[in-house]
């Protein structure tokens, strides 16, 4: 039976060491502590029994290790471990139904046991919590469901847009005012057909109305021309003044780009002011729209697209990659999805290698080296491919070209591709990423092909028994058009989609990849880990938790003809739509996924590699806790793989 707690100060530090309790105001966990009872609970004796009804009490776990077993269809099996920091019971209090296993004790246990519904209306309170709650703690995929607690209150959302927010603030340049020279400028009592003149000839948008001083007035637009004088007829002769918006917003210069967008956002205006102190009584120094606005906002992802294709430099590419990871890390710290992080990332690096391969082709041209006149394309594949490549890791892409009318003009226009593509290489090199190991590049000929060779090697791939064909042509179901002839990547996705699902042979033969996947955690919970050296031991994140999800992605969308989406995360999305028997597994691995990436690229800013490798020791409770459900995920994708695929074991 419980007793009395009679160390609350002691049980408070312990439940502010752990989440969700960690989230919650101090006072608030000193008043559950002192509401607390405390449990022991020996070796080999259960916690609760699965079909037992919960108590009043939400458990939490101070010491010791306990293990959940399921019995069903007359047998046993363990589906988790909890350790030190986990709450217990929880989904059971919040649906008020039996508990769905059985908590049994690995070592003797000491628990903290908290009234529910004190926890409850906390957990309600509090958006962070609830959501850590929500999402993380229950294991919901083989013997539960979610735990549903109300949407988000305005808060939360603020909150993350705040976040975000911030992450542009804190990465935003400065407005620097251009040449004075530039600025159209007219006074009051200039006619409106004189500011229209004006703004014709000089081919802008709007001209900015000063007085004698230069001190802003107003601002004349095309859109008030057009509504003033065309629509309500007014007199072309009279003074500008009557047509001009007033008052004009001002910045000072030196002020954030990102902090001058929002304002403009905010007052529902195209254009805003910079004068020297930032107030309209001072001279103007420039005017600037939401074009000008983000092309100075270099670390705003619009204006690194901007900088990318005015760029000619290698030293400017190396910065421009360093400030795209920079823009990264401060997405991920403030909480924005890894998957959508990656599809700006993708958008920024195919800028990046459209602008090398405008610059190569014209150094080959400068000596004298003509680009064959062939329809070609720049191919993604693999994690690039896939809209994943946050980090400047291998480089994977390929090149398809158009067929010519023997197999020597065939070698001799993949000779000057190769030309070609070992420049962007270089260049892409020198910009920070990694040549690929495994020799996926275009500037090799196995990566360099016309189209019907690559269609003779896709078509190919249903009867090949050979391994390392296999795992090139996982890296190659991912191609993703960027540069050149679209149409020539098309026919490529299409016969993927066509061999694929013609073939069921060589569904079961990817599926055995999904299949074969050594399960992340062993029998006692424990992280499985692989040796790297003298006293290295690292968990594999890539090959024990993303490839089974990814593979599994892949394969399902191409068994359910989806090819819409690229990504990993897109592609469950579509699997969640368009196929209704995997709706919650779907959406599951989606958020399992995006986790994985999510961790991936903080650890490897952290590190300064690809990340693939994670020292467990590393992690945070809540990350852990987050870790093992992915995991079950993982199990479960598995599971569904291998019944929709019988023959592939």
């Amino acid at each position: 039976m419980p007793q009395k707690n009679v160390i609350p100060e002691r049980i408070a530090e312990a439940l502010m060491r752990f989440p969700p309790f960690s989230m919650l105001p101090e006072k608030a966990v000193h008043d559950l502590a002192n509401a607390a009872t405390v449990w022991m609970v020996p070796t080999g004796e259960t916690v609760w029994k699965q079909g037992e009804q919960p108590g009043e009490d939400v458990l939490f776990l101070a010491r010791g290790r306990v293990e959940y077993v399921w019995n069903h269809e007359e047998r046993s099996e363990r589906v988790d471990v909890r350790d030190v920091g986990d709450v217990l019971g929880l989904s059971a209090l919040v649906r008020n139904e039996p508990f769905r296993v059985t908590a049994q004790a690995l070592e003797d246990s000491l628990f903290y046991g908290m009234p529910w519904a004190s926890v409850r209306v906390l957990l309600e309170q509090n958006d962070t919590a609830r959501n850590y709650v929500r999402r993380h703690l229950f294991w919901a995929v083989r013997v539960g469901s979610p735990i549903e607690f109300s949407e988000p209150t305005e808060s939360s959302i603020a909150g993350r847009a705040k976040n975000i927010l911030q992450a542009h603030l804190d990465g935003a340049q400065i407005v620097q005012p251009r040449a004075p020279e530039r600025l159209l400028t007219c006074g009051p009592d200039s006619s409106i057909q004189e500011a229209a003149t004006l703004m014709s000839s000089k081919r802008v948008p709007s001209v900015l109305i000063v007085d004698e001083k230069r001190h802003p007035l107003g601002i004349v637009t095309s859109n008030n021309l057009v509504k003033h004088v065309i629509v309500d007829g007014q007199d072309k002769t009279g003074p500008v003044s009557r047509i001009m918006a007033s008052p004009v917003y001002t910045i000072a210069p030196r002020s954030s780009a990102t902090a001058a967008t929002l304002l403009m956002l905010r007052e529902r205006i195209g254009q805003v002011c910079v004068t020297e102190d930032g107030t309209p009584n001072s001279p103007a120094l420039d005017v600037c729209t939401h074009k000008d606005l983000l092309a100075q906002s270099g670390h705003h992802p619009a204006g690194l697209l901007r900088e990318i294709r005015f760029a000619k430099s290698p030293a400017r590419f190396r910065e421009l990659c360093d400030e795209i990871q920079t823009i990264a890390q401060s997405y991920l710290e403030a909480g924005i999805s890894a998957i959508y992080l990656g599809q700006i990332c993708a958008e920024l690096y195919d800028e990046l290698a459209q602008r090398l391969l405008a610059l190569s082709a014209e150094e080959l041209a400068d000596e004298g080296v003509k680009i064959p006149r062939v329809p070609w394309a720049w191919m993604s594949v693999g994690s690039d491919g896939r809209r994943e490549q946050i980090l400047r890791t291998d480089m994977d892409n390929a090149l398809v070209f158009g067929s010519s009318a023997t197999p020597q003009e065939d070698d001799q226009a993949r000779a000057i591709f190769v030309q070609l593509a070992s420049r962007v290489i270089d260049k892409l090199a020198a910009a920070g990423f990694a040549r690929c190991q495994g020799g996926v590049m275009a500037l090799n000929p196995k990566w360099c092909r016309t189209i019907n060779e690559w269609i003779t090697e896709i078509e190919a791939l249903g009867t090949s028994t050979d391994g390392e064909a296999l795992l090139r042509a996982t890296v190659l179901y991912d191609l993703r058009y960027v540069a050149g002839e679209r149409d020539l990547c098309d026919q490529l996705r299409e016969k993927i989609q066509q061999t694929v699902t013609a073939q069921p042979g060589l569904q079961r033969r990817l599926a055995e990849l999904i299949i074969d996947t050594a399960p992340p955690l062993n029998f006692i919970g424990r992280f499985v880990v692989e040796t790297l050296g003298i006293g290295n031991q690292d968990f594999d994140l890539k090959s024990r938790g993303m490839a089974p999800l990814r593979d599994a992605a892949r394969l399902l969308s191409l068994k359910h003809q989806l090819n819409r989406h690229y990504s990993t995360g897109g592609r469950w999305e579509e699997l969640r739509r368009g196929v209704p028997s995997l709706r919650e597994t779907a959406a599951l691995a989606r958020e399992a996924y995006d986790f994985l990436l999510r961790l991936r690229s903080l650890n490897g800013l952290r590190r300064g590699d690809s990340g693939r490798h994670l020292d467990p020791s590393t992690l945070t409770q809540l990350e852990r806790a987050q870790l093992a459900n992915v995991f079950d995920v993982v199990r479960t994708v598995q599971q569904i793989v291998q019944v929709q695929f019988p023959q592939s074991r």
